[in-house]
C-alpha cells in the first residue's frame, strides 16, 4: 500500500491506451486544414491583387483617353485665340486707315470749300469783293467729342490801311435735334461770346476763336455767318459753311 500522507488530496489516475497512429493522423489532419487555409488566402490574395490591377489598368486607360482629349481642346483653343489676335490686329490697323483717310477726306473737303469761296470771291464783282468778307471758318477737334475749337476770321477786301471796317457778326450753329431743325447762336454755347451781335472793328482782319459745347443729342449740319459792316462802306452778308472738322 502506498505511503499516504494523512490530509493531503489524491488525484485519481486514468489509464488510456496508447494508440500512435491516430496521433499522427489528426496531425496530418491538422497540418492539411492549416496548409489549406494558407492556400487558400494566397490564391484570394492574388485574386484581390489581379481585380485591383485590372482596375487601376482601366481607370489609367481612361485617364490617358481624357489627357488626349484635352491635348486636342487645348491645341483647338490655341488655335482660336492665335485667330482672333490675329483678326484683332487687322481690325485695329484697318480702323486707324480708315481714320485717317476720313481725316484726310475731311481736311481736302476743307480746303475745297475754301477755295470754292475765295474763287466766288475773285468772279463777282468789284463791288461784292470790297469791303468786309468771310477770311476763314474753321472747327478743329478735341479730346473731349463733345467739345470744338473754332477760330473766324473776318476781313477787309481792299483795305487801304487808314480806314477802320465797323460793324457786328452772328454767328449760329444749324443742325438737328432728334427729328427737329435747330439753330444755336454762339453765346449759347461758347463760354467765350456774351453777346448776340459780336462787335467788328479792325484795318485788315479780326480773329474771332474760342471753345463750344454742343448740346446733348444736337447733330451739327452747317455755320451761318451773318454780318453787317457800317463803315467804311456799307454791307451785309450771309454764308453758310458746311460742319467739317478738322485734325479729329
Amino acid at each position: 500500500m502506498p505511503n499516504v500522507v494523512k490530509g493531503s488530496k489524491q488525484e485519481q489516475m486514468v489509464v488510456v491506451p496508447y494508440r500512435p497512429r491516430r496521433r499522427a493522423l489528426l496531425v496530418a489532419v491538422l497540418v492539411s486544414v492549416v496548409a489549406g487555409s494558407v492556400v487558400s488566402g494566397f490564391l484570394y490574395g492574388y485574386y484581390q491583387s489581379l481585380r485591383a490591377q485590372d482596375t487601376v489598368q482601366d481607370e489609367r486607360d481612361q485617364l490617358t483617353t481624357e489627357i488626349s482629349a484635352l491635348r486636342s481642346q487645348n491645341s483647338d483653343l490655341s488655335r482660336q485665340v492665335a485667330i482672333l489676335d490675329r483678326s484683332s490686329v487687322m481690325d485695329q490697323r484697318a480702323t486707324v486707315e480708315v481714320q485717317v483717310t476720313i481725316r484726310n477726306l475731311r481736311e481736302q473737303l476743307a480746303q475745297l470749300q475754301q477755295d470754292v469761296v475765295f474763287y466766288r470771291q475773285v468772279v463777282s464783282n468789284e463791288t461784292v469783293d470790297t469791303g468786309l468778307i468771310v477770311g476763314q471758318m474753321d472747327i478743329y477737334g478735341t479730346s473731349n467729342p463733345d467739345r470744338f475749337r473754332y477760330k473766324l476770321v473776318m476781313r477787309q477786301q481792299d483795305a487801304d490801311g487808314d480806314s477802320y471796317l465797323r460793324g457786328h457778326v452772328n454767328v449760329n450753329l444749324v443742325g438737328r435735334l432728334g427729328d427737329e431743325q435747330v439753330i444755336f447762336a454762339l453765346r449759347d454755347i461758347s463760354d467765350e461770346q456774351d453777346q448776340l451781335d459780336i462787335r467788328l472793328r479792325f484795318k485788315y482782319f479780326q480773329n474771332i476763336e474760342g471753345e463750344l459745347a454742343l448740346p446733348a443729342g444736337f447733330e451739327p449740319e452747317r455755320i451761318q455767318i451773318a454780318a453787317v459792316a457800317t463803315e467804311p462802306v456799307e454791307k451785309s452778308i450771309d454764308q453758310y459753311f458746311s460742319w467739317v472738322v478738322l485734325g479729329d
